[in-house]
This record gives structure tokens, C-alpha cells and sequence, in this order.
């Protein structure tokens, strides 16, 4: 007889305890996985920084003749960029492609001027479109008005 009340006493998790212990795990895991989707653990466990060209046109000034154009760029990435071609379009065409003699280089938070240069510019008021290119094949387009 004492052999079998060992037995009864030993028995698993009532069905209640077991419904409860599923109901948190079902709870914690759902939580999980809603932090993960929204990106709260990304946001926590860091990211590495990326390294970005970007250049910005401050202004831009025509010579007195009005065969040149000087843009004012300025590096707003996270890098210094170096400035090799330009190409000059009117219209949706390319009219003009010039690679710079020596490429212009501009450091982080630095504003350079970058002359262009186009023998037969329209007469006042005509829209051009200057596009930089860099070393790395990145390019930034720039629009400029005859004067």
C-alpha cells in the first residue's frame, strides 16, 4: 500500500500549470519576435557605419565672357571625393565631355570650385545640366542657367 501512494503523489504538471507555462512562453516568444521586426534589437546591437560620396552645389558663377562656369561644391558625405569628368547636357543630350586636366579632390565639409568650361553656351536664360563624376564612378548632376 505504501508503494502505491508513492506513486499517486508523483505525478506531472496539472493541466492548469501546463496551460499557464504555454501561455508565457507563447507570450515571451511573440514579444521576441515583434522586437526583432521592428528592429529594436538591430537598433541595440549596433551597425557599422557606411561610406558615402555626396556633393552639393553651394552656387555657381559665369566669367564675365561667359564661356566658363565655376560651380562651388561641397562634400556633404563621409569621405573625401576626387572629381574627374564632367559632362555638359542641353536638352537631354550630351553636348560636352571633358575629363579635368589634374582631378579636383574635396575633403569632408570642404567647398571647392570647379570650373567648366563650354565653347558655345546659348544665349541668357538656357538650362544646362553639369554632371561630376568621380573616381569611384559616382555621379552628381547640377543644373546651371545661361546668363
Amino acid at each position: 500500500m505504501n508503494g502505491k501512494r508513492l506513486r499517486k503523489d508523483r505525478r506531472a504538471i496539472s493541466t492548469i500549470l501546463a496551460a499557464l507555462l504555454m501561455v508565457v512562453i507563447v507570450v515571451v516568444a511573440s514579444v521576441i519576435v515583434y522586437a526583432w521586426s521592428t528592429g529594436l534589437l538591430g537598433g541595440l546591437m549596433g551597425t557599422t557605419p557606411t561610406v558615402k560620396e555626396a556633393l552639393s552645389m553651394d552656387s555657381y558663377k559665369w566669367d564675365p565672357a561667359g564661356t566658363e562656369v565655376t560651380l562651388y561644391i561641397r562634400n556633404v558625405g563621409t569621405v573625401d571625393v576626387t572629381i574627374k569628368t564632367y559632362y555638359i547636357e542641353y536638352g537631354g543630350a550630351t553636348v560636352d565631355t571633358n575629363n579635368f586636366g589634374t582631378p579636383i579632390s574635396v575633403s569632408v565639409g570642404e567647398v571647392k570650385p570647379v570650373a567648366v568650361s563650354y565653347g558655345t553656351w546659348k544665349s541668357p536664360g538656357y538650362s544646362y545640366t553639369i554632371k561630376l563624376v568621380t573616381t569611384t564612378g559616382t555621379q552628381f548632376t547640377f543644373n546651371v542657367k545661361t546668363p
